[in-house]
């Protein structure tokens, strides 16, 4: 089954190719941002940890990435694609569950 799009109609200057091909913007923005009090953004630290996905700090050691969280969470291996702390609790839930996952495919 196909669906039908319309076509895009490029109204810039210079070629629509080059404009094609030009790096796309990145956002910057970091969407692993949390709440240290809330227990479900403490359990999701605590599964960053368990997936070894950190990095060093020099007052606190070792602690949870949250840059790779957050790329993570905007691609599309994430379960539900905005920041953390845009989340229901339900959404959240869904992220927990697939960083489960991914902790226990590293210790099978």
């Amino acid at each position: 089954m196909m669906t039908a799009t319309k076509p895009i109609t490029y109204t810039g200057s210079g070629s629509a190719i080059d404009n094609y091909k030009s790096a796309k913007p990145q956002s910057n923005e970091n969407w692993g941002l949390f709440k240290k009090n809330n227990q479900q953004h403490r359990t999701i630290l605590s599964l960053l940890r368990q997936a070894q996905w950190t990095t060093e700090h020099d007052t606190f050691g070792e602690v949870a990435d949250l840059e790779r969280f957050s790329n993570w969470l905007k691609s599309e291996k994430a379960p539900v694609r905005k920041p953390l702390l845009e989340m229901t609790e339900k959404e959240v839930s869904k992220t927990i569950v697939a960083l489960t996952g991914i902790v226990n495919h590293k210790y099978k």
